[in-house]
Formats: structure tokens, sequence, C-alpha cells
């Protein structure tokens, strides 16, 4: 009875009016204990976390109290500590001692390894090409998700800030409003999804500087800057080069790589005959000389050291490197002559790495491996026979289908074996790892309607 009054309280609040927030709070950097609140206001003013837990909400607990900074935009992120693991809590602001009306919640991170649960996944919204269709959202919202990774192309500000020339990210005040867009509560993704779950995020093309950038883009300090100060994120490897990090959740790992800010130019790995033919240290992860460890360099050691059962590498761009058969097929480039310069911005188009990560595995005998990846505006599963390692691709949360599986099957390729989506609808991707007698992760792609489009089970070795 206690927990439906909760229920009750927490949702007719969350309809009334509130003045002193101007965006959030929402949640990101969770773990068993701990969690960081993004709050922003209209203007410098105090800003506290209340807190209380479904299984004990009285008394509420609160955070210390910070002032929120022009210089940051009047974004402030409060971290709130000794939380119990495994637990579910409620949440709101309070701005200048004014407690905000609406409340919101997170479940924290279990303490125990072994412990069953599932997370969504799933990239690109809110872009200038289509009409915007959010019907996927309130489903997502719906789900038992413990938290949602958002990879790449949240907005797409260079294709609606037409009048600066699509270089948003030269100016602050244009990225700062990017997040403004993501974080509007207006559109169900904010408002229904992450007033309800933690938020994990990694920006792709679109939202770092321009279609297809790479780490020589001459604004991309201003696209790091925001990063950091506009999203919750968790402690970052190394801040001032890049977004890479990691976080665990029971017995999986997660590795979150930014595939833009240290990327060489795409267009590097073509010989003066225009042939895809890359250098040997073309990279996709660390094509600069950098203070401090390369996101590369991190990333294998990371994989190495992990001593969690799952390894989960989020890739904000497509994995799969059968795609690189396009780069022979004459008759399908003729037609999509677009293919050429796509499959030269996944990981086909960077061996080197590519080539590394997978000795690593090998050598080190690194079991039950899999990536979630984003930005071709499809859904696929592949359970590792052309993707080598098992992949899951969700990327047309509330855009038009690409339908690249459609068109690469003009040309004689299909390098995703477990599924695809070919409907005008959107999909977010689903994962569930299961412990039990037979331990397994589960691997679906979702639609707007609920329905299951396609799934793979992948058994622990």
């Amino acid at each position: 009875m206690k927990t439906k009054l909760i229920l009750v309280l927490v949702f007719t609040f969350s309809t009334l009016s509130f003045a002193q927030l101007n965006l959030g709070p929402l949640v990101g950097g969770v773990t068993h204990n701990s969690a960081i609140i993004l709050v922003k206001t209209y203007k410098p003013q105090t800003v506290q976390i209340e807190l209380f837990s479904e299984s004990n909400p009285h008394p509420s607990v609160y955070s210390e109290t910070f002032v929120s900074d022009t210089n940051n935009y009047n974004y402030v992120k409060i971290p709130v500590q000794n939380l119990s693991p495994n637990t579910n809590y409620f949440y709101r602001a309070i701005v200048d001692g004014i407690k905000s009306k609406r409340w919101h919640s997170f479940k924290t991170f279990p303490l125990e390894k072994y412990h069953s649960f599932s997370f969504g996944f799933g990239s690109c919204q809110q872009s200038s090409y289509s009409k915007w269709n959010p019907e996927v959202f309130p489903v997502v919202a719906q789900d038992s998700l413990r938290f949602f990774i958002q990879i790449g192309d949240w907005t797409y500000p260079d294709t609606t800030e037409k009048k600066y020339g699509y270089r948003f990210n030269t100016s602050l005040a244009l990225i700062e409003k990017t997040y403004q867009a993501k974080y509007n509560y207006n559109y169900p993704f904010a408002g229904e999804v992450l007033s309800q779950m933690p938020v994990v995020y990694a920006y792709d093309d679109h939202d770092f500087a321009a279609n297809n950038p790479d780490g020589t883009d001459p604004a991309k300090q201003n696209s790091l800057w925001a990063y950091k100060a506009f999203f919750p994120h968790y402690p970052l490897k190394n801040p001032d080069n890049g977004i890479w990090q990691s976080f665990a959740f029971g017995d999986v790992e997660f590795f979150v790589l930014d595939c833009r800010s240290q990327r060489n130019p795409n267009k590097n790995s073509l010989d003066g005959n225009g042939n895809f033919n890359p250098p040997e240290k073309h990279s996709l992860l660390s094509g600069f000389a950098i203070s401090g460890e390369n996101q590369l360099d991190w990333f294998l050691n990371a994989l190495k050291n992990s001593t969690a059962k799952w390894k989960v590498i989020v890739s904000t761009v497509l994995f799969n490197p059968a795609y690189s058969k396009v780069f022979t097929n004459t008759e399908l480039l003729k037609k999509y002559p677009w293919m050429k310069e796509d499959a030269m911005d996944k990981w086909a188009g960077f061996p080197n790495d590519l080539n590394l990560l997978m000795k690593t595995i090998k050598d080190n005998n690194i079991k039950n491996v899999l990536v979630v990846s984003g930005d071709s505006h499809s859904s696929y599963i592949d359970d590792g026979k052309n993707s080598l390692i098992p992949e899951i691709s969700a990327s047309n949360l509330d855009v038009n289908n690409s339908l690249l599986h459609k068109k690469l099957e003009e040309g004689g390729i299909n390098i995703w074996n477990q599924g695809t989506y070919d409907e005008k609808g959107h999909t977010y991707g689903k994962v569930s790892f299961i412990f039990g007698e037979e331990d397994y992760a589960l691997l679906e792609v979702i639609d707007e309607k609920g329905k299951i489009a396609a799934s793979y089970r992948l058994i622990a070795e």
C-alpha cells in the first residue's frame, strides 16, 4: 500500500508546474551507492537534491548545496552519495529553497555480481532529415530497463543550424542549445524515459561537429567542454582529450568509446587512385599523439584486465567489418555511391584498430564480448559470423529507416545473420543478461509497437 501511495504522489506532482528549474533534474553516473544529478536553473541560484527511497520514504535525505554558475550556462552537476544498493529512489531539485513539484526516479546498481537485468539503447533522434516520430519512447519507458544508453546523434544541430553554415560547435552558446533540446521535457525521451531511469551518452558525428567528422575538427574542444559541463557522465579516462569511459553493473562491464575526437580523417584511407587502402596507423580511436594514455591503449588494456563475466563495447558507429565488402562492389557503388564514404566512417574503414582488438581478444582468451552500436539509421543483429564479435545495432529511434540491409542485398551482401529491421517504423535495442543454470545474453530489436523485430540468445562461455 505504501508503494502505491508513493507512486500516486510522484505522478500527481509531476503534472504540476515548477517555476524554478530551466531543465532537469536527470541522473547519470549511477553506481551501487552514488549518482550524479544534473540541473539547469534560469540564473545563478542555490541547488540541492532531495531523495527518498521507495522502501523507506521517511525521512528524505539531502545532497550538499551547490550554486549554479553563468560560466557553465547555469548547469550544475550534483553528486549524491551513501545510497543503498539496488534501491529505487525518487528525487527532486530544491532551487533557492523552493522545492520542485516534479519527482523523478532511478534505481541504484546492485552490489552482488550475479544479478539479472536489462538495459536499452539506441541512437539517431530529432534530426531535420525527416519528421520526428517519438512513438517508440513511451514503449521504452514501459519496458523493464535499468538504464538507457544514448549512443549518438542525439539531435542533429549541424543540419538544423543552417544559418551558421553547419558549424554549430564553433559556438558554446549554440552547443548549449543542443543540450536544451536533449533535455526538453516536452519531448517524450526526456519526459518519459529519462525521468525514470539513468542515462549513459556518447556523442557521434552530428552532435559532435558535422557529418562524419574526425579529430582534426577545429572546434572539437568546444564539444568536449560541453559534454563535461552539461552531462552527468562516469569518470573520463583522459578528460582533456576525449570522453571514453567505463562502468560496471554486477558482472557486466561496459566500455564506452569516443569514436570522433581521436579518429584520423576518413579520407586518409584512400590511396592516390581513390581506392580504399589505409596506411598502417590509420586509427579510429587513437589517431593523434596526446598527453596521457591514448584511447586504444586504454581500451585494449581495460579489456585484458576486466574481471567481469560479460564485456560490452559501446560503439557509436557500426562495428561489423564485413561492411567493407562494398569497397569492391562496383555495381552497388554505382547505384549508391555514398556507401563507400559511409563504410569508411565505420570500423570497416579502420582495419588496424580492428585487427589489434581481435588479436587482444584471441591472445588473452577474452570471453563473452559483445558490441552495441548505432549511427546507420536502422537495426540489425549478427552472431559474430560476419561481425567477428556478436553485435546488435539500433539506430532509428525517431528517424526514417535507412533500409541499409535491403540496399546491401541488392549487391548480394548480407552481413547480419540474426535478423534486421526492414519496416518504416522505429526501434530501440534491448540487451538482457540472465544469470542462472545457464548464463546468457538476450539481444533484441524492439519496434514502436513493442513487437520484437529481431532477437538472438548468446550463451556465455
